[in-house]
Formats: C-alpha cells, structure tokens, sequence
C-alpha cells in the first residue's frame, strides 16, 4: 500500500464549496493534502498516535500519513462547536457520534507546530460577537452603538434610536418539522420588539445605519480583498443576505491605507490568519459590523484570485 505524506491537512464538511476550490488548487501547486469531511470520517480507518503526534488515514486501497515534522499548515473549516439543529430525539448512537467525531476533530490542535487557518481556541475566541466588537474597538474602528440585552424597560430609542437592527448574539439555525429556519438582520422598532417575551432571549440591539453600503473583507495571511455588496448598483436597505441572488452585485472596492491597517491588525490580535470582515460605510464612516475566522468568500472569488492565495498561503 502506497503512503502519501500530508502537507496541508483540511478539516472541513462536504458540503463546503469553497474547500473544494483550495483542494484543486492545491493539487495545481502540487502540494500534497489529506481532506478529512467530518461525515464522513466513519468510512475512514483512522489512528492517531497523540504522544508521537502521527495521524495515520486508509480508505479504498491508499494512505495518508500526518506527521508533525512535515506538516506545513491546516485549514481549520469547522465552526468550534456543532449548531445543527434536530426535529426529532437522537439516538444513543447517533448521540455519540454528534460529540465524538468533532472531539476528534479538536483533538487535532496537537499539530500545534504547523500553520493554522485558524487554530480552533483561537477561532473560538473570535466567534464571540461582545468579544470582537471590544477589539475592534480598541484598534480604532468605528462601531455602531450597541446594547446586548433582555430588558425590555430599557430606553432604547434615546440610546439607539426609534428604529434598531435587531441581532441574535450566535448564528440561530432551527428545524421545525421539516422547515429549515434562520435568522438575520432585522430593521424593527423598539416599541414592536420589546414585547412580553421579550425577556426569554438575549438580542444584540444596534443603532440603524441607512443610507449604507455593506463591504466584506477577506483577509488571508497579509493580504486582503475588498468587495462592495449592492443590488443593481443601489445599496441595500437591512440584511443583504435575504435578498434575491439574482440581484446581487459584487464589485471589488478599496479601503484607505488605515481601514486596511485596522483589519489586518484586528485578524492577528484575534489570534487569526484567516478571517472576513463585514463593514458597513454610512454617514461618511466606515463602521465594523462583525468579523468571522471561516467565512465564507468563494462567491465573491470570480477571478480566482482569493483561492490563490489561500492554497499559496496553506503551501508555503
């Protein structure tokens, strides 16, 4: 049986398109890379020796071996903890393999010697939105007045205004039934939202931005892209993201040398090599909205220039 030396490991879904863009431009650079897709790791025969750090793969006839000694980097593209979200009791079995193959997953953090994109407690760390905001702050970016929040007695409109963007505090994905639901952006008013209720979940209560222009940076190593989000040229009033693609506009745009600065400095305070920032510019600013250290950037990648970069930036 042939063994193939892993350069570059990938921990990633099968689902995600973008891991499938870095995988063929890996294979174009000739950089050896071993993709583990954590659904289907059960089809995998896998041992990891944790003391001598080696991870040894077969599957159909071939393997893959990882060892701390060549390893070169990892591409970290798995949210920290699962939010998959069920419309029935889980079996037993199906219990443990919801906490041990993402357990395993994590376990690979003993590869601490290779390059990171992103190292999972740092990844972690980011993921928290007060966290982030506190950050971004403290490098100097500007940031929208915000209140995290259950009480509904506050006097929101005097601090935020009448009108609010209303946020969840973490990504909200629920099954009911066979109904899948998210959540975004929500332009309400105070007086609408702060019902009865109110009080049973936290909410993240921002002052509204409007007129604005959403931008997302897309940051790898030292490098970055900027991308203007508009529909047919015209910004977009509220979230982007419930908007028909179809009438979806990308176009490349540029941050002043500061602005750049700003979020490369942010991505290595957090800990991160790899990271998208969403920023809005309204009222002659640019305002930070969040960061994210695995979002996504494939549909905004026409030329091809961002995948580049990351399997160069992964090979090197």
């Amino acid at each position: 049986m042939s063994i193939t030396t892993v350069e570059v490991l990938i921990l990633s879904s099968s689902r995600d398109f973008a891991t499938d863009i870095v995988c063929h431009r890996l294979s174009e650079l000739g950089t050896s890379f071993l993709r583990l897709n954590i659904e289907q790791l059960s089809d995998i025969a896998i041992v990891l020796d944790p003391v001598r750090a080696v991870l040894s793969c077969r599957f159909e006839g071939r393997e893959w071996r990882v060892n701390a000694s060549g390893l070169k980097s990892v591409w970290w593209r798995l949210a920290t903890f699962r939010r998959d979200a069920f419309g029935h009791p889980i079996e037993p079995a199906g219990q443990l393999q919801f906490s041990q193959w993402p357990a395993l997953m994590r376990g690979l953090m003993l590869f601490e010697e290779a390059r990171w994109y992103n190292f999972p407690s740092a990844t972690y760390r980011a993921e928290s939105k007060p966290y982030q905001l506190r950050k971004a702050a403290a490098l100097g970016f500007t940031i929208p007045e915000t209140r995290i929040t259950n009480d509904r007695s506050l006097d929101i409109p005097s601090e935020l205004g009448d009108l609010i963007a209303l946020k969840s505090i973490d990504t909200v994905y629920l099954v009911e039934e066979h109904q899948q639901h998210f959540t975004y952006t929500s332009v309400v008013s105070w007086q609408d939202c702060a019902d009865d209720d109110f009080h049973l979940l936290p909410a993240t209560c921002q002052a509204l931005l409007e007129p604005k222009l959403d931008l997302r940076v897309t940051v790898i190593g030292d490098r970055l892209w900027c991308h203007a989000i508009t529909t047919e040229d015209e910004p977009i009033a509220g979230d982007w993201r419930v908007q028909s693609k179809s009438r979806l506009v990308y176009r490349k745009s540029k941050l002043t040398a500061a602005q750049s600065t700003r979020c490369l400095q942010l991505v290595r305070e957090l800990g991160l090599r790899f990271a998208a920032v969403d920023l809005l510019r309204s009222n002659g600013k640019e305002w930070f909205i969040e960061i994210n250290p695995t979002g996504e950037w494939a549909w905004l990648d026409s030329d091809g220039e961002i995948a580049n970069a990351i399997a160069q930036e992964l090979s090197k």
